[in-house]
């Protein structure tokens, strides 16, 4: 049997620039800018460990290290999806390499939406409370139980305000004007009659997204088996917020809604990729 020995292809010698050693150039071929990869390499630095308390916090019970993300793993071995920003003869310069200079890099294979995502890209509940718990995805719910579903959250009203008067929409938002709105006080018990017309419904959920996700709503099926509907845009990757939604009444006979009622369902989408955050003007509302 032939003996096998893991050996490195490169190394990293500074912050997202790997160094490929001559003797494997010719591996290089067909690695072009732009193209997402996997880079694995070794932890150098790291101790080896059976288990770990995650992301280093001892207030966490130890785990095994396989059910981790932890450096220090049996045989240090590391990996990292990256694009490759530029090539230069025998370096990649890449974006947000997870790897110290000095690591080995011990081989490179490209990103597959084929493979590296087997499941599809929507979050399933698991993955949203995931990211509630690791990135502060979601906040200021009511309850975290009854409002996480099976792929996707639950938004609630926090307060909703009657849409009048005209509006302007242009091309580049220089010109831009929304409509007045009057906010609808609830009653002593808690509810809002809505006659039959368009509301602007105010969410009490902050949404954190980072810059790998993003997120479309559809309003709960209760909502539309009333007469009603929701309307919204697309939540950017980057986006961050307390949002409004459109609210729209047709029921003739109008609907009746409680303070923090469920009335949309915020579904999550991994990209391939990180992209540039979004940056407009609606960023950071209502917080």
């Amino acid at each position: 049997m032939t003996e096998f020995r893991l050996k490195a292809v490169g190394e990293v010698i500074k912050e997202n620039e790997i160094q490929i050693f001559p003797e494997f150039l010719d591996a290089m071929d067909g690695l072009v800018e732009g193209m997402l990869i996997w880079v694995l390499y070794i932890f150098h630095l790291s101790d080896e460990k059976l288990k770990v308390h995650p992301k280093g916090d001892f207030s966490k019970p130890l785990r095994g290290v396989f059910s981790t993300r932890s450096p220090s793993r049996v045989n240090r071995i590391g990996l990292s999806a990256v694009r490759i920003d530029r090539i230069e003869g025998n370096l990649i310069r890449t974006s947000a390499l997870d790897a110290l200079p000095g690591s080995p890099v011990i081989d490179i294979k490209p990103y597959s939406e084929v493979y590296d995502m087997p499941e599809g890209s929507v979050l399933t509940g698991d993955d949203i409370l995931r990211r509630i718990k690791n990135e502060n995805l979601i906040s200021d719910f009511i309850d975290l139980e009854t409002q996480l579903q099976p792929n996707g959250f639950d938004c609630t009203l926090r307060k909703v305000a009657r849409v009048h008067g005209d509006a302007r929409i242009d091309f580049d938002n220089s010109q831009r004007r929304l409509p007045e709105i009057e906010e609808i006080e609830f009653d002593e018990d808690e509810w809002v009659f809505l006659e039959k017309g368009v509301y602007r419904a105010y969410l009490n959920e902050i949404v954190q997204l980072g810059e790998d996700i993003m997120a479309f709503a559809r309003p709960r099926s209760t909502i539309v088996r009333s007469g009603a509907n929701i309307l919204t845009a697309v939540w950017d990757a980057g986006y961050a917020g307390r949002s409004e939604v459109g609210l729209v009444v047709y029921n003739p006979q109008g609907l009746w809604l409680k303070r923090n009622a469920r009335i949309m369902q915020l579904v999550f989408i991994k990209l391939t990729g990180k992209t540039t955050p979004y940056m407009g003007v609606y960023r950071g509302e209502n917080i």
